[in-house]
């Protein structure tokens, strides 16, 4: 075989290949990319050892398997950003998957360019901002989506083996977004489910013992990977001090992420009884609980809990709260804050429909009412919580959007001649296309407000890390609250050495990684660490966080209530363009 064959035979792959390089350097080359939320650098720093000095696949947040495989990468070659690599493979891995997929759809060069125009205005209007600003969150829910599509339209087979081998990606894609983030992985799987029933559905006749044997198998092997992920991270947390941190972990999620935090001068007695005074309190509204070593998995566990009933108490009732979780859902359906992903899924839906009722397949009258009932079921559930930050909202749109095309595809490749086929399929990208322009440009502003925001934000923390650097004798601790507005760039130049600051509380805080990382400066406790070493000092971002008790009043009264007379002194301060931006504070006992 010559090369011009060659070339003509791979074709697809190539074009989708520099479709997606393309993509991934132009993105690069006009946003550079950041890490979304400080949760993500808090992952990197973990699995590159910049927390505690040497690379770990206790990861927390992703399961044991995937963090040990990149904290692996990195005990080889500790100054390749590999994290953020495997990231962005992963990303536009997907894209590429899809764009392939797409591509075998169509015959003719014009055809195909049409279609690689329309998944462009497609990306850059509902995925830039999350391909510019990354999140594991949406990673994985992308992951999740690739595997159902590639699944949805592969060809049929006949034998068990060339069907596990035809779907061999999509069960891996699969387990990878198990092991990356578990719970939108199980968010995403009645999406999953639906592709497989609608397309076990195409087969003819339905139900014989051969496709029984093919997707029962299928659905075991996906199964088996995510037990053996899940068994691998069961066993690795099961040591040591883990146990006990996952409680505490837990119990932390419950209170911060679902719950409110009770008022002391409402409930003195109630924080009384659990042995909390009102400074230890003022600890876990800063998010500084690491400060004190009593706030344990016990304590925050009966916070939560009292929490809850106090909600009870004056919550709705299940039908009221329901009801408003309807309301909320046809507003995400109808109004403006959800465009142009509402109105992308429903032009979707309307195509899917249109396609199928010309094929005379009227099994789709009830696949789009099973699809319907589950995406809405799964917008309830978010919104009956009361928590559904974009992260999550927008992998719900993104997956519903990549689960209609590969219907829209199939019913595509359906029609009677390879004339119309083409012309409807290029005509149906056309629209989805024109129901993109109005937003592209807003998409693209957005993006840019954003990335300049963090610009200019980040200016003042990069300004803060060098001179921790400068001082590699010293330890920080960094309040909470003073550091959440900091996002890392994934190329920031960092060589992944051990960094000599920490933030007072989190959801790595009171871990095991915790104790090693203090360890390697030579004490136990952040408590014992700020009142008596000499080279332990307190960053707090100038000025001081609004609507919070400042360090001074805090600390002090903390260590008043332990029969301890502290003074705060400042003794260094951090400037970015002759404006202070942090202080840096040390506290010392008064004898």
């Amino acid at each position: 075989m010559n090369l011009k064959e060659t070339l003509k035979r791979k074709e697809n792959c190539i074009a989708a290949l520099v479709f997606s390089v393309l993509l991934a350097v132009i993105t690069g080359l006009f946003f550079d990319y950041y890490f979304a939320l400080n949760d993500d650098m808090l992952m990197k720093d973990i699995v590159a050892g910049i927390y505690t000095g040497t690379p770990t696949g206790y990861n927390i947040q992703m399961l044991y398997p995937l963090s040990r495989a990149i904290s692996l990468l990195y005990r080889l070659v500790r100054a390749v950003p590999w994290y953020s690599l495997f990231f962005l493979f992963c990303q536009f891995g997907c894209i590429y998957l899809i764009t392939e997929r797409i591509l075998t759809f169509f015959r003719k060069r014009w055809t195909k360019g049409i279609a690689l125009l329309a998944e462009a205005a497609l990306l850059v209007t509902l995925l830039l901002s999350e391909l510019v600003f990354v999140q594991y969150t949406v990673t994985s829910a992308l992951l999740a989506a690739t595997a159902a599509f590639l699944f949805y339209t592969a060809p049929e087979e006949k034998t068990v083996k060339e069907f596990l081998k035809k779907n061999a990606v999509s069960i891996v894609l699969v387990v990878l977004a198990y092991q990356m983030r578990t719970e939108m992985l199980l968010l995403m799987s009645p999406f999953i489910c639906v592709t497989g029933v609608c397309r076990w559905a195409k087969e003819h006749p339905v139900f014989t013992k051969i496709n029984f044997q093919k997707y029962m198998s299928l659905i075991g092997l996906i199964l088996a990977g995510m037990a053996l992920s899940q068994g691998i991270h069961m066993i690795a947390y099961g040591q040591g001090a883990w146990p006990e941190f996952n409680r505490f972990f837990d119990n932390r999620t419950e209170l911060y992420d679902f719950q409110t935090i009770p008022s002391y001068a409402e409930n003195t007695a109630f924080y009384e009884s659990i042995g909390l005074t009102e400074s230890e309190y003022t600890l876990l509204v800063n998010y500084d609980f690491g400060m004190d070593e009593k706030i344990d998995a016990d304590i925050l566990g009966k916070i939560a809990e009292y929490a809850a009933s106090l909600k009870k108490e004056t919550a709705p009732s299940f039908s009221a709260q329901l009801k408003k979780a309807a309301w909320e859902l046809k507003y995400c359906l109808l109004y403006e804050t959800d465009r142009p992903y509402n109105q992308v899924v429903m032009v979707l839906y309307i195509f899917v429909l249109a396609a199928a009722l010309y094929n005379r397949y009227f099994h789709i009258l009830w696949e789009l009412p099973f699809l319907g009932f589950v995406r809405s079921c799964l917008w309830l559930f978010i919104l009956y919580r009361g928590r559904s930050p974009e992260r999550i909202t927008h992998s719900l749109y993104l997956m519903e959007i990549i689960v209609l095309t590969a219907l829209l595809f199939m019913e595509a490749a359906a029609f009677k001649t390879q004339k119309i086929r083409q012309l409807s399929t290029a005509l149906i990208l056309l629209a989805v296309c024109a129901c993109c322009v109005k937003y592209t440009g807003r998409s693209i502003h957005t993006v840019q407000e954003e990335y300049s925001r963090r610009e200019e934000i980040n200016t003042a923390y990069e300004s803060l890390l060098s001179y921790t650097k400068e001082h590699p004798e010293r330890f920080y601790f960094w309040d909470v609250y003073s550091s959440v507005a900091y996002s890392e760039k994934f190329f920031s130049g960092q060589k992944n050495t051990l960094s000599n600051l920490d933030i007072m509380g989190g959801w790595a805080n009171k871990s095991p990684l915790t104790e090693k990382k203090y360890g390697q400066f030579g004490f136990t406790s952040m408590e014992e660490a700020i009142l008596t070493m000499d080279n332990v000092f307190a960053v707090v971002k100038e000025p001081e966080v609004a609507g919070l008790p400042a360090l001074s009043d805090w600390i002090t009264a903390y260590y008043a209530e332990k029969g301890i007379k502290v003074g705060v002194k400042k003794a260094d301060s951090v400037y970015t363009k002759d404006r202070e931006v942090f202080g840096i504070y040390r506290i010392y006992p008064i004898l």
